[in-house]
């Protein structure tokens, strides 16, 4: 539980400020095109909120790890949004026409991928947070003291 809410707290990077245009060594210039109404607001709230609940489940282990169930909402929302994060890539070519390069090389792939392994451990959290604890196999069940 407390690694996957290290982990979900550190996908969270890519996410805090997304590039808005890069300059590539051939020269060709990428931007991002216009992110969706109310995206980048409930993307930085649920990016808060994963890292603040990292913090707490840290602190006080599965108990909180329900809550994981908000910043999951919000952020399968945003992914929806932008399908994944990468989708409003627009390459503008430079000045030779050089060809914008491949989707795993531009700089939006990160946040495409850190947004998607949020959004599923973020759900994993929640869930494991919601599903009530089982005890170990082998563990003797102990019957409550008969009082005389």
């Amino acid at each position: 539980m407390r690694v996957l809410a290290v982990l979900a707290a550190l996908a969270t990077i890519p996410l805090w400020a997304p590039p808005g245009h890069v300059t590539t060594a051939d020269g060709v210039f990428m931007v991002a095109a216009a992110v969706p109404p109310g995206v980048t607001a409930v993307r930085v709230s649920a990016v808060v909120a994963v890292v603040l609940l990292g913090g707490l489940t840290w602190w006080r282990g599965r108990r909180v790890a329900a809550f994981y169930a908000v910043p999951a909402l919000a952020l399968t929302w945003v992914w929806w949004r932008t399908e994944g994060g990468g989708s409003y890539l627009v390459a503008m070519t430079g000045s030779a026409g050089q060809d914008p390069p491949p989707a795993f090389t531009s700089p939006w792939f990160a946040v495409s991928v850190a947004l998607s392994l949020l959004v599923v451990l973020t759900w994993t959290l929640a869930v494991l947070g919601v599903v009530p604890r089982r005890a170990a196999p082998g563990a003797r069940h102990q019957e409550p003291a008969e009082s005389p």
